[in-house]
This record gives structure tokens, C-alpha cells and sequence, in this order.
């Protein structure tokens, strides 16, 4: 009787035991399906939301481009220019055709609210308002001073071209906010009295009510969209009343007085975008940054401020997948149960084998996805690296052509400004003579004097004319992405017109043959973008230090209409084991001296991705021939 109790209670011991297992393990597999399925429910939200994130800022970034380039387009005007002949008008007259202008010039955008063209005091000389499609030339007896304004401030301090950009606030008239509001953001060009009508500071506002209507309709039940200023004050939110609290002192009306959790871990994180559950709901944010599209080279502590596009989920929707989860999980974790009750002893330690693989690959999968994601992260970062580092070089390089070219100026206008100077005092001599009594030999002598004096001065002007219109043009084709006809070896003129500065004092002279002039259809700005970097590397790299030599500019016909450029140098040449990794990116031998190593590196990407073409180098620094290093490049004649 003992024995049997004892194997009764043993046996009702060890079903306990298994029962506990098997309800453990149901447990832990009901909690591992919870897990991933309500994970990849907010990964269905977090998607949602990025792609939203994406919309806005893809018409905040078009936004943004588009109101400055209409500012320069502006700017550009002849009828504002000094030298176009309007100051011999009568004030009545000058002011008629630039207030038309303005007045056409905003009647091909639907946003435009008004230009303004202040003083340097700040005075308001020219204005014009726009609304409801009418438009309205303001009175001069209504024009107010914006001097203490803080644009007025900051877009002084930007040199033309460039262009400030202010930030997204509500527009003021006489102290006042404008009422209904208007959502404005504010973009200025310098005016500089030396080629402008008026020295200082057109102003165009920009009304950005139309921009937060396209807003709105990415704006849905499941995926809300609120813009944030860097104070953490509603520029946009489905609700108008929480918009602009700023502008009346309305700290309540504030992500960071609202949720200060929230706004504390989007002020700490300086990243792009990234997602965080707060108070039962999912927000996706990114910061989009106003201040790298004013190109200023005088910011002010004020000018790093940033507009965050924040996208929030509405509790509801973290809960329903709750829901959907635990009910998946409740229905795994009861399925595994009967199972478990139900099968032999060989039977659940078979299943345990399993459950616990199971568990193993879940674990690694998890793991591999994290790694995966990392990489992907790593990536994309090494991509935004690369391609700010390219576009930082492209504007370098078209510094240092502007500066080259205004060094070259230099000497055919000062040249103009003494013979102007000499001929006027040529003229102040003649009159003084007409007054005491004229001969005719001092006549003679003073005609003869300012006719040389005067053509000395138009040689010089036809000089920096030259200068300026094949600069004009290289500056065109560079910022221009069209196919288009162009000359090779006017390309390639242009380009040492503005290279002159730099070369005329080295060591090195540039020859350029041509055994073509056919005209083909490319793309001129990339191709003059492509020889200065070989002129300029050669210069950096194919020489020893104050070196003699030669670098040559061939151009010559290829097969089925193509160009054929060879760049060959007569330096010092390039070492066999490094050829091979010439044009890759961040490879350079002069690292020491603040290379980068993506001159090379751009070249091979705009000769074969953009240009359609073919590139090619030759080096034996061991050579007897006069060039050590040739590149060889095939620019096809492109034909849309």
C-alpha cells in the first residue's frame, strides 16, 4: 500500500511538474507571439508615419527651393539694375516701371503676399501687397521702417547671390498680427548700391497658407502631422487654435509645455529622424533645417534654429494592436496547451526540442535584423557623406573660378579707370583753355590726347567684358543639368580664362590642340567641372615642388560623333600600385595637406554616370616620353 501510494503521489507529481512545464512553455511562446506581432503592427505604423514624414518634407524642401530661386529670379531684373538707364528718368517714371515690374513679376506665383525693396535705414522705398489674386501699390505715406525687424537684420549680413531665409511666423503690420493669419516666411536679396537702383534689401514675403493645405491632406485619423518651430511652439497642427502660440506669448500652446517628455527626447537627439512611443502613442520626427538653405557665411547664433515635422499616432491605435496581439498570443498559448496535455511523454520532450530551436532561430533572427539594420543605417550615412562632400567641392571649385576671374578683372577696369580719369583731366584743361583764349595746337594736342586715352579705355572694357561673359556662361552651364549644343573648345577657353589667376604665376603652362571644332550635345557645365579637376589635380599632384613642366588639353574626333579629350602632364607621374585605386572615393596622396580625395573620384562619376562616357588612364613614371600621365575621356554626343 505504501510502495503504490508512494508511485501514485510520484506519478500525479511528475504530471504536475509536466503540466507546469507545458503551461510555462505555452506561456513564454504566447509572450514571444505578442511580442512580434504587436512589434510589426508598429512597424506598419512607423512605415505609415516615415512615408508621411517623407510627403512633407519633400513639399517643404520644393517649397523652400522654389521661393528662393523666384527671389533671385527677382533680384535679377534689369529694371532694378543701375546701369540700365533708368536713373536719367524722372522719379515719377522709375518708380512707375519697377513698381509694374514687381507687380508682374508676382503675378506668375500664387504666393507671393508682397515685395518690398527697403534702404539701408530700413525705410520701406517700394512696396507692393498681394491678396485674394488683386494686388495693391502701397502709398508712399504708408511705407514704415523695418530696421529693428530681425530679417532686416540677418538679410543684410548675406552678400548677393545668396539669400536669407527667415523663419515660418505670422505676418505683422504696424505691431500688429495680421488677422485672418497669414503663415509667412520671408526671403531676401541684397542690394548693393554700386549695381543697384537702391542700396539694400529686397524683400519678398512668401504666404505658405496654400503649402499647409497640401499639408493637411496627408493629415488622417491614424497618422497626424504637427511642425514644430525650434521653440517647440505649433506651426502646424489639426487644431488652428494651438498654431503660432508664440506670437501671442501663449507658453500653453507648446509641444514642450504639453508634453515635455516628448519634446525633452527630440531637443537631445540630433538625428535625422527617429521614432519613440510616448504616452501610449508613436511619434516619428525630423528635423528639417532652414538655415542650409540660406547659404550665408555670416550666421548669427540665431540662425541654427530648425523646423521639426513631428507625426503622432492616436492612442487608439497602440492599443487595437495591443488587442490584436494579445489575442494571438492567447490563442497560441491555448493551442500549445492542448497539445502539450495531449501528447505522450516522448511526445513533449520531442516538442521541447522543438520550442526550444524555435526559440534559438527567433533570438538570432532578431539579432540578424538588429546587425542588418545597423548597416543599413552605417550606409546611408557613408551615401550622405559622400554626396555632402561632392556637392561641397563643386561649390569650392566655382569660388575659386569667381575669385579667379575677379583677380582678372582687376587690370582691364583699373586700366579703363586711369584713361577715363586721364582723358577727364585732358577735358578740365580744355575748358580752362576755352576760357583764357584756345590755339589750335592745344585743340589738336587735347583731341588727340582724349581719343587715345578714351580708346585705351574701351580696349580695357572689351577685356573684362570678355572675362565676364565667358564666366557668365561657364557659371550657366554649370548650374545647368540640360542637354544642350556646345563647342569643346570654347568650353575649354572659358574655363582657362578663369583658371588664369592660379596659373599664370606657376610653373606649369596649359596647352590646349584642337584637331576638331565639332559641336556636340553633352552637358558643358559637367564637362568644364571634369577638366579643372584633372588641371587642378595635375597641378596638386603631377608635379615636384617648383617643377617645370607642361600640362596639354587635346581635342580630337572619335568614332559615331564622339569627342575625345586627352589631358597629359609632363610631371612626375603616377606610381603603378596606386593606379588602381585612383579613382576610387577618399583615395589621395596628399591627405596631410587637406586632400579629400574625391577629385579623381568625381571625375570617373560624371565622365561614365552623367556624361555617358568612358575614361581612362595612362602613367609610367619611368617613361621616356615628355607626358608621364595621360587621361583619355570619350564624351559621346548624347541625343534625347
Amino acid at each position: 500500500m505504501t510502495k503504490k501510494s508512494n508511485s501514485f503521489y510520484s506519478d500525479k507529481k511528475g504530471v504536475l511538474i509536466k503540466s507546469l512545464f507545458i503551461l510555462f512553455v505555452a506561456i513564454l511562446i504566447g509572450w514571444l507571439v505578442y511580442e512580434q506581432v504587436y512589434q510589426s503592427k508598429v512597424t506598419i505604423i512607423k512605415e505609415r508615419q516615415d512615408e508621411k514624414l517623407v510627403l512633407v518634407s519633400t513639399d517643404l524642401s520644393k517649397e523652400l527651393s522654389s521661393i528662393k530661386k523666384l527671389t533671385q529670379l527677382l533680384a535679377n531684373g534689369q529694371v532694378l539694375k543701375s546701369n540700365t538707364g533708368l536713373n536719367t528718368l524722372s522719379a515719377q517714371q522709375s518708380d512707375k516701371l519697377i513698381n509694374d515690374y514687381f507687380l508682374n513679376f508676382a503675378s506668375v506665383s500664387t504666393n507671393i503676399s508682397q515685395i518690398r525693396w527697403l534702404e539701408r535705414s530700413g525705410k520701406e522705398r517700394y512696396r507692393i501687397n498681394f491678396s485674394n489674386k488683386k494686388s495693391e501699390i502701397v502709398e508712399v505715406s504708408q511705407l514704415q521702417n523695418k530696421q529693428n525687424r530681425y530679417y532686416f537684420k540677418e538679410g543684410m549680413l548675406v552678400a548677393p547671390p545668396n539669400t536669407f531665409i527667415s523663419e515660418i511666423d505670422l505676418n505683422i503690420e504696424r505691431g500688429k498680427v495680421v488677422v485672418p493669419h497669414e503663415p509667412t516666411i520671408r526671403v531676401t536679396y541684397r542690394t548693393q548700391g554700386g549695381d543697384y537702383l537702391i542700396d539694400g534689401l529686397l524683400v519678398v514675403n512668401f504666404n505658405l497658407d496654400y503649402l499647409f493645405s497640401n499639408i493637411r491632406q496627408y493629415d488622417e485619423k491614424n497618422t497626424q502631422v504637427n511642425i514644430l518651430n525650434h521653440d517647440g511652439y505649433w506651426l502646424y497642427n489639426k487644431d488652428p487654435a494651438l498654431q503660432f502660440g508664440f506670437m501671442y506669448n501663449q507658453v500653453n500652446n507648446s509641444l514642450a509645455n504639453n508634453s515635455p517628455a516628448l519634446w525633452q527626447h527630440i531637443i537631445e537627439h540630433d538625428v535625422q529622424s527617429t521614432s519613440r512611443i510616448f504616452h501610449d502613442s508613436l511619434y516619428t520626427f525630423r528635423r528639417f533645417s532652414i538655415v542650409s538653405l540660406r547659404e550665408s557665411t555670416q550666421r548669427t547664433a540665431d540662425s541654427d534654429k530648425e523646423i521639426i515635422i513631428l507625426i503622432g499616432s492616436p492612442k487608439e491605435l497602440l492599443y487595437n494592436a495591443k488587442m490584436t496581439a494579445f489575442q494571438y498570443a492567447a490563442l497560441c498559448s491555448v493551442i500549445l496547451c492542448i497539445c502539450g496535455f495531449g501528447f505522450s511523454y516522448r511526445e513533449y520532450l520531442f516538442q521541447q526540442q522543438l520550442i526550444t530551436l524555435s526559440y534559438k532561430l527567433q533570438r538570432e533572427k532578431v539579432e540578424l535584423d538588429s546587425v542588418n539594420k545597423q548597416l543599413d543605417l552605417t550606409i546611408r550615412q557613408q551615401q550622405q557623406l559622400q554626396t555632402s562632400l561632392l556637392e561641397a567641392r563643386k561649390l569650392s571649385s566655382l569660388g575659386l573660378l569667381v575669385a579667379g576671374v575677379a583677380h582678372e578683372m582687376n587690370t582691364p577696369i583699373g586700366g579703363a579707370i586711369i584713361s577715363v580719369s586721364n582723358a577727364n583731366v585732358v577735358i578740365n584743361k580744355l575748358s580752362d583753355a576755352i576760357k583764357t583764349g584756345l590755339t589750335k595746337s592745344q585743340l589738336d594736342k587735347s583731341t588727340q590726347s582724349i581719343e587715345e586715352n578714351l580708346g585705351l579705355a574701351k580696349i580695357n572694357l572689351n577685356k573684362a567684358a570678355v572675362l565676364v561673359k565667358s564666366f557668365k556662361k561657364m557659371a550657366i552651364d554649370r548650374h545647368n543639368d540640360d542637354v544642350i549644343t556646345c563647342n569643346i573648345r570654347k568650353i575649354t577657353e572659358d574655363l582657362l580664362i578663369s583658371l588664369n589667376s592660379r596659373l599664370k604665376n606657376s610653373n606649369v603652362k596649359v596647352k590646349t590642340l584642337v584637331d576638331t571644332d565639332q559641336d556636340i550635345k553633352s552637358r558643358p557645365g559637367i564637362i568644364s567641372q571634369v577638366l579643372e579637376n584633372l588641371i587642378m589635380n595635375a597641378l596638386t599632384h603631377g608635379f615636384a615642388k617648383n617643377q617645370v613642366g607642361e600640362i596639354e588639353i587635346k581635342i580630337a574626333q572619335a568614332a559615331s560623333q564622339s569627342i575625345k579629350l586627352t589631358i597629359s602632364d609632363s610631371g612626375v607621374g603616377i606610381k603603378e600600385d596606386s593606379q588602381q585605386f585612383i579613382f576610387e572615393p577618399f583615395y589621395t596622396s596628399a591627405r596631410g595637406i587637406g586632400n579629400t580625395g574625391l577629385g579623381l573620384y568625381m571625375v570617373h562619376q560624371w565622365v561614365t554616370h552623367i556624361l555617358q562616357g568612358e575614361i581612362k588612364l595612362q602613367s609610367n613614371p619611368h617613361s621616356a616620353e615628355r607626358f608621364k600621365t595621360q587621361f583619355m575621356i570619350i564624351i559621346p554626343n548624347i541625343i534625347k
